[in-house]
């Protein structure tokens, strides 16, 4: 990679180990930042995104970018929903009257109307932003606790057998 096309624009911080090899530190950075733009609907070029995020905190590139591809149909279904669901709590409503106007609404006028478009983007990103920085911390303390405990395992294992 060294003299190469990225190597030439991007300097030696391309090659820099945090950003190509599995450790803890660059993993939960990966999961703080790879989240946050997962969750993010309809974001053209999310895996992008993510790479420049990562490349400019350090993060594991190949975590950054595979997180992306939760991002997809299947999970749609579930996704947009539960963003909408916290939008609308955050916004003030109350759970009950938000879960009743989700479960029994007519989804197919909100493409007839852009008015009613935009009154449902604002929740649907407000709730994204809070979830994706909910699940992206969550997930970054879990990655450096379970990954300190597994060190201290392995430590302890290293003593016993060298006694």
């Amino acid at each position: 990679m060294r003299g190469g096309f990225l190597h030439s624009k991007l300097g030696d911080r391309i090659l820099d180990k945090a950003l190509w090899r599995a450790t803890p530190d660059s993993i939960a950075r990966a999961w703080l930042i790879g989240m946050p733009v997962t969750m993010i609907p309809f974001l053209p070029g999310q895996s992008i995104v993510a790479a420049v995020l990562g490349f400019t905190f350090r993060a594991n590139l190949l975590v950054c970018i595979g997180l992306q591809y939760l991002s997809n149909f299947g999970t749609a279904v579930i996704q947009l929903p539960l963003c909408f669901f916290v939008g609308r709590l955050v916004q003030g409503n109350r759970p009950s009257a938000v879960w009743d106007e989700v479960s029994a609404r007519d989804w197919k006028y909100i493409f007839q109307h852009p008015t009613y478009l935009a009154q449902d983007l604002i929740p649907l990103f407000l709730g994204a932003i809070i979830l994706g920085a909910a699940v992206g911390v969550i997930g970054y303390f879990l990655i450096l606790n379970w990954s300190s405990r597994f060190a201290e395992k392995i430590a302890r294992k290293k003593n016993a057998a060298a006694k």
